[in-house]
């Protein structure tokens, strides 16, 4: 294990995958949880404890990637349906056939991910990610994956 390998962080200062020059990944690093310094490179069954990742780094000629931040923000999506804020508890409802989340990890307010059409007072409106207890209390069509997918829903609807 002495020749040059690349370490690349999947959990920031937490644990990292192993590879060596040739892309292969050959084992993991892993940082100990007791409040130390301490890691352990774990290559197959073995498991070598290190007081730190410098010294790891050192003896076993590792160098460590700092994963880079995406300079194109991706869009949220739950179930490759578009979603409005950050998204949490992302599921597929399958007995309605909805994807939903919470915009908050703790939140019990579940909104839908998509484009939608909600029909209030005899009038079909648009809707972006509306919350569940909307369409629970409507008649709605949806979701839609792009706009231009619901206003010909909406064509459909009113017979254009």
């Amino acid at each position: 294990m002495d020749n040059d390998m690349l370490a690349k962080a999947i959990v920031k200062n937490k644990f990292w995958i192993v590879e060596d020059t040739e892309g292969e990944k050959i084992g993991t690093i892993q940082k100990v949880q007791n409040g130390s310094r301490d890691v352990v490179l774990v290559k197959g069954r073995q498991r070598t404890k290190f007081p730190s990742i410098k010294i790891l780094g050192e003896k076993h000629n590792i160098k460590f990637s700092t994963p880079r931040k995406s300079r194109a923000k991706k869009s949220p999506d739950v179930y490759g349906y578009p979603a409005e804020g950050e998204v949490h508890n992302g599921v597929f409802d399958l007995e309605q056939n909805l994807p939903i989340y919470t915009k908050i990890e703790k939140s019990k307010s579940f909104f839908c991910a998509g484009h939608f059409l909600i029909k209030f007072n005899n009038t079909w409106v648009k809707n972006f990610c509306p919350k569940l207890l909307t369409l629970d209390r409507n008649e709605w069509a949806g979701p839609y994956r792009t706009d231009a997918e619901m206003v010909q829903a909406l064509k459909d609807i009113k017979g254009l």
